[in-house]
């Protein structure tokens, strides 16, 4: 833990290579949310490039606060990097294993298809909400 909190940068950089070798697993498939009446479709790979960037953002973040030796709140830092690590993994990782949705009246696959749908809406929302404890970290550092 004390690893996290002296150079959290780190551990998202490593992730970037992760997020983009879980996608080889399987390449063809799709990544969709639903929002209220919206479906919202992403190709594996786009999402992954998304993820990338976006965790190197947030390490870049934290590098320029290492680089200006400013303090960070260590319990924020622990939560933020767990959380939203482990967020990036499970979006990837609960995609593989979505079933697919075959065009037939078999009820019991769409139900479990859409459990898979509520459960990547639900990872994603705490992913970006956990990102307000970043922001308030590094606020707080700025200050």
């Amino acid at each position: 833990m004390k690893k996290i909190t002296q150079a959290p940068h780190i551990a998202f950089w490593i992730i970037i290579p992760f997020l983009f070798l879980i996608p080889l697993l399987n390449f063809d498939k799709t990544f969709e949310i639903n929002i209220q009446d919206t479906y919202y479709v992403f190709d594996i790979i786009y999402l992954a490039l998304i993820l990338s960037i976006f965790s190197g953002l947030i390490g870049f973040g934290y590098w320029v606060i290492f680089k200006l030796k400013m303090q960070l709140i260590n319990w924020l830092t622990i939560v933020h990097v767990i959380v939203t690590i482990s967020g990036l993994l499970a979006i990837l990782i609960i995609n593989l294993f979505t079933p697919e949705l075959i065009q037939d009246d078999s009820s019991s696959n769409f139900a479990s298809y859409l459990g898979f749908l509520t459960i990547s809406f639900y990872t994603i929302s705490i992913v970006i909400y956990i990102q307000l404890l970043y922001l308030f970290n590094i606020i707080i550092a700025f200050l």
